[in-house]
C-alpha cells in the first residue's frame, strides 16, 4: 500500500480511537478495509479512501457491491490536505449508488467504453456525510489524550505526517535519463539513473520519491493514482522524454 494510503488509515484510526472505540485493519483483501468497534459494541467494516489534494480515487467496478470482497458496510474519505484530517462518512450502498450513476452518464456519452479504470469522487459528493461518526457508533466529540490500542498484528499509528520532499532545483545539470509517462490522465515525469538503475519522480503523483528500478516506480506510481494494487512493466511504462517516446527498456537494452 502507498504511503498516502497508509496515512490516512493511521489517521482514522487514531480518530476512532479519541471518539472512544477501536479500529483494526483487515488482511483478507488487499483493500485494506478498517474493522471499527462503536462505543455501543458494534462492529462495522469500512473502506478509507485518502488524498492530500484534488479528488479522492475508486474505481468505476465500485458501482457494484458484489465486486467489494471487503464486505464493507461504509466507506470513510481521508482529507490529508488541511492542517487536521478531515473525514467524511458515508453507507457503502450510498457510495456504490453514486458511483454506479456517474459511470452510466460516462458510459452512455461513449458506448464503447468499459466500465473498468479509475473514477474520481470530487468532495461536493461527500460532503453531507462529513464527520457522521454516529453512523460509526462514536462519539461527536473527540478526547486527544486518547490513543489507539494496539494488539498482535496492528500497526503503530504515525502521529505526524511526514512533510514530501520536493526536488531542489539548482544550477547543476541533472544528467540522468529524462523519462515520462501517461497513466489514467496524469503526465508523469522522472529521472532514470543509467548506473544505479534507480528512478526519481520529479514531476506529477509521488514527486520526489526514489526507486530502485523502473518497474517499482510504475507499480508504486499507478496503484498511487488508481487506488488499486497495479501491476507495471517499468521498461515499457516509461519512455524516454524524446519525439519518437521510445520506451525505456529499448533505449537502455533490456528488452
Amino acid at each position: 500500500m502507498d504511503n498516502t494510503a497508509s496515512l490516512g488509515i493511521q489517521a482514522f484510526i487514531t480518530e476512532v480511537a479519541q471518539r472512544g472505540g477501536r479500529a483494526v485493519r483487515l488482511t483478507h483483501s488487499r483493500r485494506n478495509p478498517v474493522q471499527v468497534r462503536g462505543i455501543d459494541g458494534s462492529l462495522h467494516v469500512v473502506r478509507v479512501r485518502t488524498k492530500l489534494e484534488g479528488d479522492w480515487r475508486a474505481r468505476r467496478q465500485d458501482g457494484a457491491l458484489e465486486t467489494d470482497d471487503t464486505g464493507s458496510q461504509f466507506w470513510v474519505f481521508v482529507d490529508l490536505a488541511g492542517s487536521r484530517p478531515e473525514f467524511f462518512v458515508l453507507p457503502s450502498e450510498e457510495v456504490a449508488a453514486d458511483i454506479q450513476s456517474e459511470v452510466d452518464l460516462w458510459v452512455r456519452e461513449a458506448p464503447g467504453r468499459t466500465r473498468t479504470g479509475a473514477h474520481t469522487i470530487a468532495v461536493e459528493r461527500v460532503a453531507h456525510g462529513r464527520l457522521r461518526w454516529d453512523l460509526l457508533g462514536l462519539s461527536a466529540t473527540r478526547d486527544p489524550s486518547r490513543t489507539p490500542e494496539l494488539g498482535a498484528g496492528e500497526e503503530a499509528v504515525v502521529r505526524r505526517r511526514p512533510v514530501p520532499v520536493k526536488q531542489v532545483v539548482g544550477e547543476v545539470d541533472d544528467v540522468r535519463l529524462r523519462v515520462v509517462a501517461d497513466f489514467e490522465g496524469y503526465r508523469l515525469v522522472g529521472r532514470y539513473d543509467e548506473a544505479t538503475h534507480r528512478l526519481e519522480v520529479t514531476r506529477g503523483p509521488m514527486e520526489g520519491r526514489r526507486f530502485d528500478d523502473p518497474t517499482a516506480a510504475a507499480v508504486a506510481v499507478a496503484s498511487h493514482i488508481s487506488g488499486d494494487i497495479e501491476v507495471a512493466d517499468g521498461w515499457k511504462f516509461w519512455r524516454v522524454d524524446c519525439a519518437e517516446r521510445t520506451p525505456l527498456g529499448e533505449r537502455v537494452g533490456t528488452s
